[in-house]
């Protein structure tokens, strides 16, 4: 299998979405403060994602 595939999109479309709002920032010339509150909100996030797909992972696992 292609290992482009191995994530799944979100994974890619996250990315993309967190490198975009990374580029306007860096080229609006942002405060760091901001930026750093920008990147700490990505990984509360992310961590909440994460956490979420191992319930559903523990959760199907259970169920089938």
């Amino acid at each position: 299998m292609n290992k482009l595939y191995k994530y799944g999109i979100g994974f890619w479309i996250g990315g993309a979405v967190y490198s975009f709002i990374n580029l306007i920032m860096n080229y609006r010339h942002a405060p760091q403060g901001d930026i750093l509150l920008y990147n700490y909100d990505i990984i509360g996030v992310a961590v909440i994602g994460l956490l979420l797909n191992i319930i559903l992972l523990k959760n199907r696992k259970y169920n089938e």
